[in-house]
């Protein structure tokens, strides 16, 4: 209520303040006087230190510290009127002690480095059933096409030439959850209170005592905003034994021959993030608050948003001369107008839809009567997508609109030359390495199969011709993820867990060159985009000879074939936000973010988005094979020349995932023909995962 009151204001607030204000708001102090205290400051940012002097005025803080410190809830950013808001939301709600003499203390000191937390965000997990070894389910070159609109209204036609069986490939449940947040199981009654403290006395951790000399650590974010409390640390000596996989070897197979070998080496990583050089806000003066950068920031965000959009939706013949919101006031009445704006808000009402957009010049609402055939596409689009709208303007802020264009795809793709000899690469996510769900002793059989133990001719030729393999993230379960994950972790050292993958994928034969990006499990930015794993931790990783650390997400060329890589977070949001989709058939929501040419629209919602003044995480360019993971469940299909695959886990259910009935697709392997880019089989190990 706070932010939005005073954004009707015009004025702005950041998220410390927020904190600090939020709990005393209405019931100590009002509107009014906050905003005169703020005027007589010259200021129309609210910032930490001015919310301090003002409580410090009002007598209800001493220290500048709040009692109680409430978990925010986002508001809604808007490109003109800016709040600033923290990419992630607290883990927790603190509360107070009953006891009026219950007060907090901190301590300079470091967490102790026996026990090592990694905030790498939530987790979603899903599964199968068992098959014989190794089987495989050989598929053409093509597979089914979704059927949907594009942005010009035409109806896709299915073409029955691309089909293929999806046994095996599909989720056997329904009804698949949203994402469980990562929460603590403590009492509720206990007092936890945080002090902030000078940033060279802390870490990414620090240490904090109630009154009643209970010492618990809270994980900052990435924009030191505390994320979770930890409830409950590991004990020192918890007698766990483990293997990290060094005495693991195994060699090529003797007398296989890999034709792979042969084939000249032709990958490269087109886009990176950590490619990417950004030119951060500038200070106005050298009063600067921190802020005001990250207000700046966004707003470059959004309208480089945005800026690429529209350049996206002027390739639609269809679509043509956009004008500005803002100047919609000197056009006239009768005439039709086109517009591109970013999605506010949309609404249901009895004759049609009404929309919000807005664009860097101003906003406006916009009606779709629901006989109007492009309504249909309304219920699709997800706040803070871009679209284009057609319309009469009724001079009274209002189009009546008569067509939407949302981004899309083209329905025609250049053909490619074609490759002289077949290759193929491999496509996995989500390894969770460290959990004792592991499916261990099946990717010591795939292992095997790369090192030629194979059982007949067919699983020969596809062998000898895998030259790549990309993992799109999670590749280790890490630490604290969710809650009583420490009791279902066969590796509880982040740092061994690391080691123990990097272990595995030594006996991952030499010719083939492995690609691996980072997911919310890994120890990387919790927030997307993320530009790769922190080195510290994945060291091992870096030291492999035939690897390439990616970013998350990540665009690798092929032989000329443009393969999208991302953990496929943006999912989440898919499912939140549009009727009729589902954890357990992830290409449908794949399909909607590939249409709207973006990974993760929603700003706010489940996935937390890094302030960086670019968005990185607009389709720019059409790929030719679009990869997620992430929902541990594998699902493909074929839009407008784009195949879209979820690689499913190697990771069997765990007792969380049977709480909330998740239920996993693991160890399959889809090898992809680099020439189509599109499934060409599918290998099952699923048989040797302990608990499918």
């Amino acid at each position: 209520m706070l932010v939005e009151d005073l954004l009707k204001n015009n004025y702005l607030i950041t998220p410390p303040a927020y904190y600090l204000l939020e709990p005393h708001y209405e019931s100590s102090f009002s509107l009014a006087e906050l905003i005169k205290f703020a005027k007589s400051k010259g200021t129309f940012i609210i910032d930490a230190s001015i919310a301090e002097e003002f409580l410090r005025g009002k007598g209800l803080i001493s220290t500048g510290i709040p009692k109680e410190i409430e978990p925010s809830k986002p508001s809604e950013f808007r490109l003109d009127n800016m709040v600033a808001r923290s990419s992630e939301e607290l883990g927790s709600k603190a509360q107070t002690s009953n006891s009026e003499k219950d007060t907090v203390e901190s301590y300079p000191e470091k967490l102790p480095g026996e026990t090592s937390y990694i905030s790498t965000g939530t987790d979603v997990e899903t599964g199968v059933e068992p098959t014989s070894y190794p089987k495989i389910n050989s598929l053409d070159a093509s597979v089914s096409e979704g059927g949907s609109s594009v942005s010009t209204g035409t109806p896709v036609v299915e073409d029955s030439s691309e089909t293929a069986e999806l046994e095996g490939l599909q989720a056997s449940s329904e009804g698949l959850p949203v994402e469980m947040e990562p929460s603590f199981d403590g009492d509720p009654d206990e007092v936890v209170e945080a002090v902030s403290t000078p940033e060279d006395e802390y870490d990414a951790y620090s240490e904090y005592e109630n009154g009643n000399g209970d010492t618990r650590p809270v994980i900052y974010g990435d924009y030191g905003v505390p994320v979770k409390y930890i409830e409950e640390e590991v004990p020192e000596d918890t007698g766990k034994t483990y293997s990290v996989y060094d005495d693991i070897t195994i060699a090529p197979k003797e007398g296989f021959t890999y034709r792979a070998a042969e084939i000249p080496e032709d990958a490269r990583v087109v886009f990176d993030v950590k490619n990417v050089k950004f030119s951060p806000p500038r200070a106005k003066n050298a009063a600067g608050k921190e802020g005001e950068f990250l207000v700046a920031s966004y707003r470059s965000f959004f309208r480089s948003r945005l800026r690429k959009m529209r350049s996206i939706l002027r390739e639609n013949p269809e679509i043509g001369g956009i004008i500005d919101i803002g100047k919609l006031s000197y056009v006239r009445s009768e005439g039709d107008v086109t517009i591109v704006g970013m999605v506010n808000d949309k609404r249901e009402t009895a004759k049609g839809y009404v929309l919000e957009l807005e664009d860097t010049t101003g906003r406006v609402k916009v009606f779709i009567n629901r006989e109007r055939e492009d309504s249909k596409l309304v219920m699709n689009l997800m706040h803070n997508a871009v679209i284009a709208v057609r319309g009469r303007y009724s001079g009274r802020g209002m189009i009546f609109a008569d067509r939407i264009f949302i981004p899309d795809v083209p329905r025609f793709k250049r053909n490619k030359p074609p490759l002289k000899e077949k290759v193929y690469a491999i496509l996995l996510s989500d390894i969770h390495v460290g959990s004792n769900k592991f499916c261990e002793e099946a990717f010591f059989k795939f292992l095997d199969w790369l090192n030629g133990d194979v059982e007949n001719d067919a699983h020969a030729e596809l062998v000898s011709r895998i030259k790549y393999i990309i993992f799109g993230g999670d590749v280790v379960d890490g630490v604290g993820i969710y809650p009583g994950q420490y009791d279902e972790l066969a590796i509880p050292d982040i740092f061994d867990q690391y080691e123990a993958f990097a272990n595995l994928l030594k006996n991952v034969p030499r010719h083939i060159h492995m690609f691996i990006g980072p997911g919310n499990h890994d120890a990387a930015r919790t927030a997307l985009p993320q530009p790769g794993f922190y080195e510290e931790y994945a060291r091992p990783l870096y030291r492999l000879k035939n690897a390439t650390i990616i970013s998350n997400p990540a665009v690798i060329r092929l032989h000329g074939r443009d393969f999208l890589i991302a953990h496929g977070r943006g999912i989440e949001d898919v499912v939140n936000e549009i009727p009729n989709r589902s954890h357990h058939r992830p290409a449908e929501a794949m399909l909607d973010l590939l249409k709207l040419r973006h990974l993760a629209p929603t700003f706010g919602g489940k996935v937390p988005i890094a302030p960086d003044p670019e968005d990185l995480l607009v389709i720019e360019s059409v790929p030719d094979l679009f990869q997620t993971g992430h929902v541990h469940v594998m699902d493909y299909r074929i839009y407008n020349g784009v195949f879209l695959l979820n690689s499913g886990t190697w990771q069997a259910q765990t007792e969380f995932q049977k709480m909330v009935n998740i239920v996993p697709t693991p160890a399959r392997v889809p090898i992809i023909d680099v020439e189509t880019a599109r499934l060409r089989a599918v290998v099952r190990f699923d048989q040797f995962c302990e608990g499918v």
